[in-house]
């Protein structure tokens, strides 16, 4: 009875601890039980990119499961620090370790039991929104999503079952170990600098280097299907310099701070610098998971919003009108079959147009600016490349161009190709290059495409030995309901022996791609901005306890209150600003890896992208401050508490 008397003590004494605590946990379980339900919905299977969407949210949802064990291990190891004054009392006073031991047990239960409950309500309270929110995004239509979940319920409760498990053995372990006057100076300890100064260096060098290295091979990152990994090998570069170069910096910043005698022992400059000392190994992993977490959220929402915001590009490159059917031969039979389900439907067809062109093919292009096909797919192909003559692309495109025997027009899906000349099997062509092809083939592919126009036909054919396919195209005019039910009719019944693309279609697959790409991306980017406030909460409290005592004696020789507020904002401020200074310059030089990542998905708008960053970070920013501002409050509420 009075284990459970001083637990319900130990919860009310500490419920700044606490009571944030069980406030983060539920939303990190909340989150994770959406992402359960959705994974292990059935329905989802209908939908044609059910199996890569669901792929996504799997990796997403292994990332968040990381985030969970790390963050939570993180905060456990702070409250714990802060409870193991109150332990070492009660030890003092004459309670044994098993008893600390079921203190410490039905606090956990109590922490866990509410956590998880919370965890679910904020789960089956806000899937609602979340589904309809997914639904929207991936334009969805009789789909049904179930609210709760057993299978969803069951993993959620296993997994944080298993942190829960962990956190007790953790606690009960270092309890078992200590002796009591250990647990009560635990939370006064402070961390020694570093005695070997060489370290330091050499770590701060490795830092910067591998910081430097990552940052090139973001630039340098070509748009093949290379560019992922070597995206990802940037990104690990880059998480270990961020690491390596605040903590071994941050000690050489402020010991050179501490040797400039006129800076140093300015009032403020005196409070700030030794405080940051104090405990400066914290201080430049937590600074640096504050600045990896900021630039993590930004770059996801970044890529999947300018994903969305490009999607109707996609969209007119994947079926530039209506209805695209591509055969070797077009024979009387299809057109005879467009115009009965046209009757059937009520549907006009309007805009038609014909043309011949060639089967695509897999190519580089290399350094000499010489073509060279591929014949298997590998991560050096740049480009898909088709054929066409000059005759066809005029009357397609209404157009009027001329061309010599050494000539080519060139098109290409991204913009930022230029070729003055190009060589093709031995032979220099001069090349001109067409602004904009509006109603190119279409093209949905992870290669940016490359449309080479020749002057006649038989050099279309002979150019690249490529087959040549007559592709009938045209827009339909008719009700919405009568152009869906058209499309999908002309689609099944003609697919068999002709390649058919329609708008409905490819507008389907995108939005559904798309649409899951930015939901995940939303959901990531929340999760990471709460475990980023919550970690600066945390900070802040921690140091607020471990600052108290350090101000008080301060203020008993002469600090009065208003030197003890300006003194705090000092560090803060010195403190917290440097991961969003150091995050926007991540996400400098992610942009243009990350454009050339995007390129593999079609998106090519590199303004779009600018945009869409600069907002975000804006956002990004705003969020921060308004963090920065409440967790300063109670940093200082804490500091100035009798």
């Amino acid at each position: 009875m009075l284990v459970l008397k001083l637990s319900w003590r130990s919860l009310r004494r500490n419920k700044q601890l606490y009571v944030p605590f069980i406030l983060a946990t539920s939303l990190l379980i909340g989150v994770f039980y959406i992402f359960q339900a959705i994974i292990n919905n059935d329905s989802l299977s209908k939908i044609p990119t059910a199996t890569v969407i669901n792929s996504i949210m799997k990796l997403a949802l292994i990332f968040i499961s990381l985030i969970i064990v790390v963050f939570t291990l993180y905060i456990n190891n702070i409250v714990t620090k802060q409870r193991n004054k109150e332990l070492g009392l009660y030890s003092m006073l004459g309670m044994t370790k098993t008893n600390l031991f079921f203190l410490v047990l039905v606090i956990d239960i109590f922490l866990f039991s509410l956590s998880l409950i919370l965890g679910i309500l904020v789960g089956l309270t806000f899937i609602k929104f979340v589904l309809l929110a997914f639904i929207k995004l991936l334009n969805l239509k009789s789909i049904y999503l179930t609210l709760f979940s057993n299978q969803a319920f069951l993993l959620t409760l296993t997994f944080f079952l298993g942190i829960f498990i962990v956190f007790l053995v953790i606690d009960t372990t270092k309890l078992s170990k200590i002796r009591p006057i250990e647990l009560w100076e635990d939370n006064k300890k402070g961390e020694h600098l570093p005695k070997n100064s060489l370290f330091t260096m050499f770590m701060g060098l490795s830092g910067l280097t591998a910081l430097l290295v990552g940052y090139y091979l973001s630039i340098v990152t070509k748009p093949d299907t290379s560019a992922i990994i070597t995206f990802f090998i940037a990104i690990i570069l880059v998480v270990a310099g961020t690491y390596a170069l605040f903590t071994s910096a941050s000690i050489l910043f402020l010991t050179l701070l501490k040797k400039n005698r006129n800076y140093y022992y300015n009032r403020n400059h005196f409070i700030t610098v030794s405080g940051m000392l104090y405990r400066m190994k914290q201080n430049g992993v937590g600074l640096a998971s504050i600045c990896l977490l900021s630039t993590a959220s930004i770059v996801a929402l970044v890529a999947t919003t300018s994903l969305m915001a490009g999607k109707d590009v996609q969209i007119n490159q994947g079926a530039p009108l209506d209805i695209n059917i591509t055969s070797r031969k077009l024979t009387p039979e299809i057109y005879k079959k467009t115009q009965e389900l046209a009757d059937k439907y009520r549907i006009k067809i309007i805009d038609e147009k014909k043309q011949r062109i060639s089967e695509s093919s897999m190519a580089t292009i290399l350094k000499n600016q010489e073509l060279r096909l591929s014949q298997n797919y590998s991560g050096k192909v740049t480009y898909q490349v088709f054929t066409m003559p000059l005759i066809d692309y005029n009357r397609y495109e209404s157009t009027n161009y001329h061309l010599k025997e050494n000539e080519l027009l060139v098109s290409s899906t991204d913009k930022s190709l230029k070729l003055a000349q190009l060589r093709i099997k031995g032979k220099v062509y001069q090349v001109k290059m067409i602004p904009q092809f509006k109603n190119r083939v279409g093209d949905i592919t992870t290669l940016t495409s490359i449309y080479l126009i020749t002057p006649d036909v038989k050099s279309a054919q002979t150019l690249l030995n490529l087959p040549m396919n007559e592709v009938y195209n045209f827009n339909i005019k008719g009700s919405s309901k009568h152009r869906e039910e058209y499309s999908r009719a002309i689609s099944h019944q003609l697919s068999s022996t002709n390649l058919v693309t329609t708008r409905v279609e490819v507008a389907e697959v995108v939005n559904q791609f798309y649409g899951g790409m930015l939901f995940v991306g939303l959901l990531l980017s929340v999760t990471m901005l709460l475990t980023t406030g919550m970690i600066i909460y945390y900070k802040q409290v921690s140091e607020g306890y471990a600052d108290r005592t350090r101000f008080k004696t301060m203020q008993q020789v002469g600090l009065s209150l208003a030197e003890t507020k300006q003194a705090i904002n000092s560090q803060v401020l010195m403190v917290f600003m440097f991961p969003i200074i150091v995050a926007t310059i991540h996400l400098c030089f992610a942009l243009p890896a990350l454009a050339n990542v995007l390129k593999i998905f079609a998106m090519y708008d590199f303004k779009l992208l600018l945009i869409v960053a600069l907002t975000m970070l804006v956002l990004l920013i705003l969020i921060y401050l308004l963090i920065y501002s409440i967790t300063t409050k109670v940093y200082r509420r804490i500091v100035n508490a009798d």
